[in-house]
């Protein structure tokens, strides 16, 4: 495996956001909160391997270094975010608070070992599609693929792929509905 060695820029703007920004006020509180938004935006910009236009990372929201991480256009990670990528965010995707994406896991498999002596399992990257919105709190475990126009209810637990324009709720998260589908229950 190759070391990537950071540039200055990129260890700046890492001190930056986690020793400044991601402590400013939410992007909507009165006052400071709409330059909190764009100092948040100027730091984490150049961390991720990819970030589009008009992205939104709200306060508290953690990364890490930001490798492997694609945030696209006018999206952004909610209040209090966890990452542990890869992760590709696709267009126009809205997270609410404290959601967490987790793209890594231990090694299980051999039960002669403890869990903590097996190391981690090989990155299984989640792919969010353009324009889906998650509510607060939900988890969204390896692998994941949530496809496109869906709505993820607060509190649930992704642990299969979403199919396009799927409302979802639970824990294991399932279907409950499909956006433009009259006549079954609302996911909220």
């Amino acid at each position: 495996m190759t070391k990537v060695r950071p540039s200055l820029k990129r260890m700046l703007k890492f001190a930056v956001y986690y020793g400044v920004a991601d402590k400013l006020p939410y992007s909507l509180t009165a006052g400071f909160g709409p330059m909190a938004k764009r100092v948040r935006r100027w730091a984490a910009e150049d961390l991720f391997d990819h970030a589009g236009g008009r992205i939104n990372i709200e306060k508290g929201a953690w990364f890490g270094s930001g490798r492997g991480i694609s945030v696209g256009d006018r999206s952004g990670l909610g209040l209090d975010c966890l990452v542990m990528g890869p992760l590709t965010l696709g267009r126009d995707v809205m997270v609410g608070p404290r959601c967490m994406f987790v793209s890594q896991a231990h090694n299980t498999g051999d039960v002669s070992l403890p869990m903590t002596d097996q190391g981690m399992a090989e990155d299984r990257p989640i792919v969010v599609e353009d324009d889906v919105w998650f509510g607060a709190a939900v988890i969204v475990l390896p692998g994941v693929r949530v496809g496109h126009g869906s709505v993820i209810g607060a509190g649930s637990i992704i642990t299969k792929d979403v199919p396009p324009f799927a409302c979802v709720a639970g824990s294991p998260a399932r279907v409950v509905k499909y956006r433009g589908s009259e006549g079954t229950p609302s996911v909220s």
